[in-house]
């Protein structure tokens, strides 16, 4: 019998050493992963199911709150150029980089943050959680030509890179990206939005960081998500995402 669901527990950690030094040497945290398990009753649990008792109902009453009501099921899917769930993800966090900074022209996130699908109908605080569990921070970096460049070429050739702001086209084997109807590369500099993960180089983003943090007002990616959703059920809308074919990859003739 089921006795506790949605327990959150810390997962891995990952720490960025200044060297090999004495064991004195700082850590720093660089990211933090958040998960939700499902307990059974049984002898060996019965002490734990005993500890988190007490704070079943709260957990169970906070995770099950309705944010919206979704028109469709926008699944985690790996292997396609672009993905629904991935648009909405980088256009939330493009819309909330633009308000912290009017200069904000593009959002990158990455495939592997997305960690599970967003269902059909009632959206809840949990779907949120299981969707986005790490800590990640939005954060404002400015890319140079040379970063702007690399970035592009990165996310070509990594499909299912979600991105927003850019329309990315391949043309006789080159990866090029456009802004509003102007070459991406054209520009001296370009601010971006993205999380503090990816600003550090993860998902060998190294093109982030040449770049600089220009902008970190502590917002949680998840945290947006968030907002935008509660907003969309404020207004009496349901959430709906399809493709917008933001990017073409190349054909083989």
């Amino acid at each position: 019998m089921v006795r506790l669901i949605y327990i959150l527990s810390l997962g891995s950690f990952a720490f960025i050493f200044g060297g090999i030094q004495s064991c004195s040497s700082p850590l720093k945290l660089v990211q933090s992963e958040g998960s939700y398990i499902t307990l059974t009753t049984s002898a060996e649990d019965s002490t734990v199911a005993l500890l988190l008792n007490p704070y079943k109902d709260s957990v169970q009453k906070s995770m099950g709150k309705v944010l919206c009501s979704s028109e469709e099921a926008l699944p985690k899917i790996k292997g396609e150029a672009e993905t629904a769930l991935g648009n909405l993800m980088s256009d939330i966090v493009l819309n909330e980089g633009q308000k912290m900074h009017k200069e904000v022209q593009l959002s990158v996130l990455n495939l592997g943050g997305i960690r599970a699908s967003l269902p059909q109908g009632n959206i809840r605080l949990g779907d949120v959680y299981s969707l986005m569990p790490f800590d990640n921070r939005i954060v404002l970096i400015r890319l140079g030509k040379k970063e702007i460049h690399e970035m592009v070429q990165y996310i070509g050739n990594h499909l299912g890179t979600p991105f927003s702001g850019m329309a990315l086209r391949c043309r006789e084997g080159n990866w090029l990206g456009e802004i509003q109807g102007v070459s991406a590369e054209a520009s001296d500099s370009i601010l971006v939005a993205t999380s503090d993960f990816l600003a550090q180089g993860g998902d060998k983003m190294n093109f982030f960081l040449k770049g600089r943090i220009v902008h970190d007002q502590g917002k949680l990616l998840r945290e947006s998500i968030v907002d935008y959703l509660i907003s969309i059920d404020s207004k009496g809308q349901r959430l709906s995402k399809a493709l917008d074919y933001r990017i073409q990859p190349c054909t083989t003739p």
